[in-house]
Parts: C-alpha cells; sequence; structure tokens
C-alpha cells in the first residue's frame, strides 16, 4: 500500500516562508510533502494603481518595472544577509532559485564598497567599525568563517523567491483547529484546507501564533521608526561617504536617544542615455529614523501637527527632530538634504526610480518576548520567523534567524513520519527557541541603550568607550556581532 505523502501548508509568503517552501521541495528526493504556501497579500506586488508607457527612465534587472503600486505590505528596504543567513539561504535553495540570487544580491565592489556596519556620533565622527571579511559573492559571504555579510534589496530578494512558486493569494489566515489527524486550517474568506503540519510564518501579528501561544506578549519599546526608499544623486553620496566612511551600513547615535540609519548599495540606478546627459548618476538609499516616542510631547506642544496620512508631515517632522537632536554642522545638513528627497506625495511615475512606492508613516518598534513564556507545547502547528520571534531590526538579525528557522525546519521534517512528527517539530523548536531567544534579547538590550539619552557629558564617556571596544576588536579581530 503506497504511503500518503504529507500535507504541509505554510500561511506567509515573506522570506521565511518562501524559503522553507524550497527548501521542501529541494529535499523532496529524502522526503516529499505536498506544500501549499498562502499568502494574506492580494499578490505578488499588490494593487497596480498607476501604469505609464512614456520612460523617462528604465532600470536594471534590480528594479525591472516603474509601475507605481500600492503593496499591502511593503517589501523594499535594503537588510544585510550575514553569514549564517547566506548560508541557510544557500542551504534551502535549489541551483536554478539560488542562479538568481545577484538579481537581489549584487557581488560586491572591489576596492569600492565596504559591506559592513559603521558607528559615528552625532557630528559623524567614527566610534565603530568592526571587522568584516569582504567576499565575492553570497557564496563567499555564506563560507566566511569570521563576520562577513551582504547588503540586500529585500524586494527583489522576495521577488527571486517567488519564482515559480504556487503561491495561493489573498489568502488571510484567521485560525485553525487541530485534530488527532491533522490540522484545518480556516482562512478569511470562508475556506479551509487540511493539513499534516501547519507553519504559521505570517508575522509579528500572526493569527497561528496567537492561537498555539496565546501567553507570548508583544514588548513595546517606546521607540518610534520612520522608513524610506529614496533615490540619492552621486555627489550627495560622495559627501556623506567623505564624513563617515564607505561602510553600506552606517549608523549615527545623537544625545537624546536619537538613532539614523542609512543602508545603500553604490551600483547606480540605471537610466536611459537622455536622461544620462541630462543629470548624475543616482543611488538607493534606505533611510531610518529612530527616536524615543515620548519626544512627541514635545513636538505637540510646539504645535507642529504630524498625520500619519500624510507623508509630507511626517517627514517635515523627522526634518524638525534632526534640527532640534542635531548640532549644526556640514553632517546634519547631509542627513536634511536625504530627507528632502523622500517624496512628499504619490511621485509622478515618469520621474520616479522605483517600482514602488510607499509613503512615509511612524511605526512602534516591538518585539516578541521570549520570557513571557516558559515552555512550549510541540505539535503539529509551528512558527517560523517573526510569528515566533519578531525582534528590534538594530543588529539586522530579524531575516538571517528567519532563514535560517527555513532550514532548521526543513532539515528536522526529514525524519518525519505520521508518529514521530512530535520529535521532528520539538527538534525544531528547542534549536529555534534557544538561538532566536538570546538574539530577540541582545537585539532589544542594543536598542534600549542606543535610544536612551546621554546627554553631553554621558555621550563623552559613552563615545570613548565604544572607541576603545573598537580599538579591541579591530586588534583582536573579534566582532561582537558575529556569529560562527
Amino acid at each position: 500500500m503506497q504511503q500518503k505523502i504529507p500535507i504541509v501548508i505554510i500561511t506567509g509568503a515573506g522570506l521565511g516562508g518562501l524559503s522553507f517552501y524550497h527548501a521542501l521541495i529541494k529535499n523532496k528526493d529524502k522526503k516529499e510533502f505536498n506544500v501549499k504556501i498562502f499568502e494574506r497579500e492580494s499578490g505578488p506586488q499588490g494593487i497596480e494603481t498607476n501604469i505609464f508607457h512614456k520612460k523617462n527612465f528604465h532600470v536594471n534587472s534590480l528594479f525591472p518595472t516603474l509601475s507605481i503600486l500600492k503593496k499591502d505590505r511593503w517589501q523594499g528596504y535594503h537588510i544585510s544577509i550575514n553569514n549564517f543567513g547566506a548560508r541557510s539561504l544557500v542551504n534551502c535553495l535549489p541551483s536554478s532559485v539560488a542562479s538568481n540570487l545577484p538579481k537581489a544580491m549584487p557581488n560586491p565592489i572591489p576596492d569600492v564598497e565596504r559591506h559592513g556596519f559603521s558607528l559615528s556620533d552625532h557630528t559623524g565622527c567614527l566610534l565603530l567599525k568592526p571587522p568584516s571579511k569582504l567576499a565575492k559573492d553570497v557564496y563567499g559571504v555564506a563560507n566566511a568563517s569570521g563576520s562577513s555579510e551582504i547588503i540586500t534589496y529585500r524586494d527583489r530578494l522576495r521577488d527571486v523567491l517567488l519564482e515559480n512558486v504556487p503561491v495561493q493569494w489573498g489568502k488571510k489566515c484567521i485560525g485553525y483547529e487541530e485534530t488527532e489527524k491533522g490540522v484545518w486550517v480556516f482562512f478569511e474568506d470562508a475556506s479551509k484546507e487540511f493539513c499534516d503540519i501547519l507553519v504559521g510564518a505570517d508575522g509579528i501579528n500572526s493569527p497561528v501564533r496567537k492561537r498555539k501561544i496565546p501567553e507570548l506578549q508583544i514588548f513595546d519599546f517606546g521607540i518610534t521608526q520612520i522608513n524610506a526608499d529614496v533615490a540619492i544623486p552621486k555627489s550627495l553620496i560622495v559627501r556623506l561617504i567623505k564624513i563617515i566612511g564607505n561602510s553600506l551600513s552606517q549608523k549615527t547615535i545623537g544625545l537624546n536617544g536619537d538613532v539614523i540609519l542609512i543602508i545603500y548599495r553604490l551600483i547606480p540606478i540605471e537610466q536611459e542615455q537622455e536622461q544620462k546627459d541630462k543629470c548624475e548618476p543616482h543611488y538607493r538609499v534606505t533611510l531610518i529614523f529612530n527616536y524615543p516616542t515620548k519626544l512627541d510631547d514635545n513636538v505637540e506642544s510646539d504645535k507642529i501637527k504630524v498625520d500619519d496620512n500624510d507623508p509630507a508631515s511626517v517627514i517635515d517632522h523627522v526634518k524638525y527632530m534632526i534640527r532640534k537632536l542635531r548640532p549644526e554642522c556640514e553632517f546634519t545638513n547631509i542627513l536634511l538634504e536625504l530627507w528632502s528627497l523622500v517624496p512628499r506625495t504619490a511621485p509622478d511615475p515618469k520621474n520616479y526610480l522605483f517600482k514602488t512606492y510607499n509613503p512615509v508613516q511612524r511605526r512602534q518598534i516591538r518585539d516578541i518576548d521570549p520570557l513571557s513564556v516558559n515552555v512550549w507545547t510541540s505539535s503539529r502547528v509551528t512558527l517560523l520567523g517573526d510569528a515566533a520571534h519578531a525582534m528590534s531590526p538594530v543588529l539586522g538579525l530579524g531575516t538571517n534567524n528567519a532563514i535560517k528557522d527555513a532550514e532548521v525546519l526543513s532539515q528536522a521534517l526529514l525524519n518525519y513520519s505520521p508518529e514521530n512528527y512530535i520529535s521532528c517539530i520539538k527538534e525544531y523548536e528547542n534549536e529555534m527557541l534557544k538561538r532566536t531567544s538570546a538574539d530577540v534579547l541582545r537585539a532589544r538590550s542594543s536598542t534600549l541603550k542606543q535610544s536612551s539619552p546621554v546627554g553631553y557629558f554621558g555621550s563623552i564617556f559613552r563615545n570613548n568607550y565604544m572607541k576603545t571596544v573598537n580599538f579591541i576588536m579591530n586588534t583582536f579581530y573579534y566582532d561582537y556581532f558575529s556569529r560562527k
């Protein structure tokens, strides 16, 4: 009698859920599963709201279309894939998919790009620049023994992982019911699906997590974050690099808990010849501004109105905060110029360099508190990525851990049988919880420290301490942020 092929349902087609899908398909010769993946978004690019035909700009394979699209969830921004994340990604993907990774993570440009992190003070003075091994490509990052990373276009990585994946779109999971024989998964459109294993990869607000482990609590940092993707002219990038160096991930910390992160690649957005003759090269840059939420009370007392449905008011708010919190200097002027380039309204698609536009808004930084639950009960239902361990983005560990989850869970399920599925899930959850709980708390600690006001005299102590740490790290080639 032929054995029934077990069904695995994945709710959530983010980077973690898609990596897990590919890992199961890649290993089908060892253990075959019928894998179904559902996503609450209406489609891979959301809802198309404006299409144009006149070509003022065209972009290379990193940005293949120029329609202005409204996404259910913004998939853009740069992210850092580190050595353990790259290793897991390569292990999860079939060669046919992995061969397209350069579309999302182009090979580093030797002697031009430094794929690493640096920290400066409010004037742009270097405080910390951890050692980082330059790799030729993503495989070099994956095989690095020490700290190594590659700055990646998140939206393009998702596009690569979506290729030839039969995602069922517009299917929002709202709950499930576990039985002795399997799991019924319920969707908002009143449909339901049956499976042997359910994997919730549906983000920090996961309905699967809320049903499986309702005791897990969300931790609110009391920190506001504002993100933007923007096209920056070469002349401005040159001025920025002159002050803070050529690390592609630059963070600057102020005296009042304000933190600004700038992430970019030195790969020009390709333009048609007509535009090349008229303007200088532009680069895609991600801007992130964090500050203690309580500072908004002071803004309101200054009678400044901030409307999160009005991008212009949010941009003006950021610039107001920078002027108020940062000293008058060239570095502050550059920061203001960067934020001045963020579109204040839905841009004219004829002149917009990205395939999507996402209005800037204030958001709260949150994580899932691993200390709020002592024990997980393993069952046919498990969690992956932010659904299990959403963490502060400060250390860049969230995506890397989600991809690592995909690898670990897919390996554990190679031993799946109707009799021992619990032990497979338990093996995965034990490893995942040990690894990610430490990273959630480490990211939380770093976030709270960086966002704590220190004042002028406190900054002197902090800056000297960071410079000492920097000296030790580079002298002994030790990186606190790396993982073997």
